[in-house]
């Protein structure tokens, strides 16, 4: 792909690096164009909400979804912007308790309200936001937040894209409690957020929404107040929704009407019943994709779409390759498949954003939807975290099961996903990147070889490091003199007294976050004992928990715990000669 790409570059510049769900649809650059678009309009920009608060509404969107490989996405670029690894602990525990401001818990309520149960929402839900002074167009902004969420998540579901970190395990899930709106006699219509008039000159998105629906719909209108994300929707829609390069236009019509219905959504069922009226379908056939897509006499390859898309927005952990393989067995192109993804995802956008501002219907409904149950928001809770015995949630467990089945092919998947933490824990402990790839392929080996042995009882990733340690272990006996991880009482003879300890602007594991000291960061880790570089590379650079690193190494953790913070005041040492004197040099 062109490095120069538009897109790319902005995402570049918030993420440090290009996410996998973005590689994975390079085939299609138009909808990846899109995407990053509306993502840049929504996330990237200064804004009412800092980045931080911004992460925090997505990293507790996924936590309540219990999406561990999106919550570890967001809980590293948190660490990223300089939040202590302890208070996000705390927030994803018990988000109510967990220091935060009182109008801020409300907020991320609200969030999580809109995201798992959005017919729900109502006046009365922002009426509370105001009554903690949240500005109207910080109340936008979270809707928007919470609708992006929904886009990528279906995106990278439905890609079935590639963690970008090792997902971190989770808790069992409880479930987080909100008032149900007022539907009730006290009910209001919307819209629940003012917005200023959309002037044709100000707005050039206008010209984009009139020649896809001869109007400008009331869900954009109530957005005026974020000019840029409008001006984002109108060329999503026209990238996504009108471009007919693989899926039809009839055919992201019907995909926009069964999903906005599966969701509970008349606005949009209403509003594209009309659009596909004027593209000549019958408004009855579009109650009918509404009700039941399979009663609605469409071909056999509109309902194979139709039953993609909502097997994806209903139940995305159900969601797999077996829905990619119907559609490919209909004779799908990837990139048809993939505008279906984008599709579904663009819907669940939409929808969300029409729930959280309350946008008036711009037609009247012609049929009642039946009534969405409530979804349960997955939270992480004190009172569930694993205790010794529990068997924690393993993303590795299906491909464990195809290889144990006989598909020697679904190794490689557990070998791409952790072949870094495994290089990373070896040269750790032998300090030469030659020594430690030899060492990796023994450990991949070794772990193929036995994987019968493996009962559950920790994660796999925890069971292979613990594999890799013990591989390394082996070179180093073979070398001379011996080099030690055994922890005994060395650690006490030390005589460890750092001698330059001065103040940093950052910690060295927030340091490592930051390419132009990452590179720095490693070379002073491999400068340390074995025993103590080992550590580091596991818990700061690899992010294992304290409780998995000790596992691993075959430690009790108050052994782990001292380890690591020798560790930490060892590498302190060596870096604090040119971090000191960067300080200095900034101050003067």
């Amino acid at each position: 792909m062109d490095q120069a790409f538009t897109p790319l570059v902005a995402c570049r510049e918030y993420f440090g690096y290009f996410p996998a769900v973005y590689r994975a649809q390079t085939i299609v650059l138009r909808l990846l164009e899109a995407e990053i678009s509306l993502e840049a309009s929504i996330l990237y920009g200064d804004s009412s909400l800092t980045h931080s608060q911004k992460e925090r509404l997505l990293l507790m969107l996924a936590s309540g979804e219990g999406r561990s490989d999106a919550a570890t996405a967001h809980y590293e670029m948190l660490r990223l912007f300089g939040e202590p690894e302890a208070e996000l602990d705390r927030l994803v525990t018990d988000y109510r308790h967990c220091g935060l401001p009182a109008p801020e818990v409300e907020l991320l309520s609200f969030t999580l309200k809109l995201g798992s149960h959005g017919p729900s929402v109502g006046a009365a839900d922002i009426e509370r936001l105001r009554q903690y002074r949240w500005a109207p167009e910080t109340i936008m902004e979270a809707v928007l937040i919470t609708a992006w969420y929904w886009f990528h998540a279906c995106v990278s579901i439905g890609l079935g894209a590639s963690p970008d970190f090792p997902p971190a395990a989770i808790a069992r899930p409880v479930t987080a409690t909100h008032e149900e709106s007022n539907l009730g006699p006290d009910w209001k219509a919307g819209p629940y957020l003012s917005a200023p008039e959309l002037v044709p000159d100000q707005f050039p998105a206008i010209s984009v929404f009139r020649d896809l629906f001869g109007f400008v719909p009331n869900v954009f209108r109530t957005q005026a107040a974020r000019p840029e994300v409008i001006e984002a929707e109108a060329e999503a829609l026209r990238l996504v929704l009108c471009a007919e390069d693989d899926l039809s236009r009839r055919q992201k019509e019907q995909i926009l009407i069964a999903v906005s219905a599966a969701n509970g959504n008349s606005y949009f069922v209403a509003l594209h019943s009309e659009i596909l009226s004027a593209l000549g379908v019958p408004l009855e056939t579009s109650d009918r994709i509404a009700q039941d897509h399979r009663r609605a006499g469409l071909d056999e390859t509109d309902v194979a779409v139709l039953d993609f898309a909502l097997s994806l927005a209903a139940d995305p952990f159900a969601f797999g390759a077996g829905d990619w393989a119907k559609l490919r067995s209909g004779g799908f192109k990837d990139e048809q498949i993939i505008e279906a993804v984008a599709m579904t995802g663009l819907t669940k956008f939409l929808n969300t954003v029409q729930f959280g501002i309350g946008a008036v219907p711009d037609f009247e409904s012609r049929i009642a939807l039946p009534a969405i149950p409530r979804k349960i928001a997955h939270l992480f809770d004190t009172r569930h975290r694993l205790t010794e015995g529990e068997t924690p949630f393993d993303p590795d467990a299906d491909a464990i099961a195809k290889v144990r089945s006989g598909d020697s092919d679904a190794f490689e998947v557990l070998v791409t996903r952790h072949s870094r933490r495994v290089y990373r824990t070896l040269l750790g402990i032998l300090g030469s990147p030659e020594e430690a790839r030899d060492a990796m392929q023994d450990t991949f080996l070794k772990a193929y070889q036995h994987l019968d042995r493996f009962e559950g009882r920790s994660k796999f990733s925890t069971w292979l490091v613990s594999i890799a340690g013990n591989t390394g272990l082996q070179v180093l006996r073979d070398r001379k003199p011996l080099q030690s991880l055994d922890y005994g009482g060395a650690d006490a003879d030390e005589g460890l007294r750092p001698r330059q300890i001065r103040a940093w602007a950052d910690d060295p594991e927030q340091l490592y976050s930051k390419s132009e000291t990452r590179s720095l960061v490693e070379q002073g880790v491999l400068k340390l004992p074995a025993k103590y570089r080992v550590v580091l590379m596991l818990r700061d650079i690899e992010q294992l928990s304290i409780e998995e690193t000790a596992a691993a190494l075959n430690l009790g953790v108050p052994a782990l715990k001292s380890r690591h913070l020798r560790g930490r005041l060892m590498l302190r040492e060596v870096l604090t000669p040119h971090f000191a004197a960067s300080a200095k040099e900034e101050t003067t």
